[in-house]
């Protein structure tokens, strides 16, 4: 039984190679539909225990103090959940799937300590917050600039000489190819 345990904990998975642009990618693209999925759900049981009901007409379900109140919730729980998997060797169910592990850019086998999985999060909100401000400034008339700040974070890495994204850079971090 711990030949089992020990075949599928964090140690005994050995990276390979940096992960390839696309695999990288791959992996963003499966996290978005996580977070699209928790984002649904959180809103629907936040509703349900703030009282809040969707009224016709209304833009947005929460106004004031409960808009801001699930906006900073969001963003502990989502951050909490990267930063968890991100640490000590573990992989989200995207990074598991995509063969990848974050790792330390000076040593591929050495797993990332809090500090650095902290920085990535909060750096990873560049582009997000960047698209916040030019769709709260222009609104309509931001056109496909708001998407473009959104994403900007994952197009670094096209200008990138290492093709890292933005985030990674930042932070100091690597994503590896890795085979269990």
């Amino acid at each position: 039984m711990t030949e089992i345990a020990t075949l599928h904990s964090p140690e005994a998975i050995k990276p390979t190679s940096l992960a390839g642009l696309w695999r990288r990618f791959g992996a963003f693209g499966h996290e978005l539909l996580f977070l699209i999925a928790y984002l649904f759900i959180t809103g629907l049981v936040f509703a349900a225990f703030s009282g809040e009901t969707m009224a016709l007409g209304r833009p947005q379900i929460f106004d004031g103090p409960i808009r801001i109140l699930y906006q900073l919730f969001l963003f502990a729980t989502i951050g909490a959940y990267f930063i968890f998997f991100w640490i000590n060797g573990r992989r989200t169910l995207a990074f598991k799937t995509w063969q990848l592990q974050l790792r330390q850019p000076e040593n591929l086998s050495e797993s990332v300590p809090l500090k650095r999985a902290i920085i990535r999060y909060l750096a990873a909100w560049i582009g997000p917050a960047m698209a916040l401000v030019i769709f709260s400034v222009f609104g309509a008339k931001a056109g496909a600039w708001w998407l473009l700040a959104l994403l900007f974070n994952f197009l670094w890495a096209i200008v990138d000489r290492d093709k890292q994204f933005l985030h990674d850079r930042i932070a100091g971090t690597r994503v590896a190819h890795v085979r269990e």
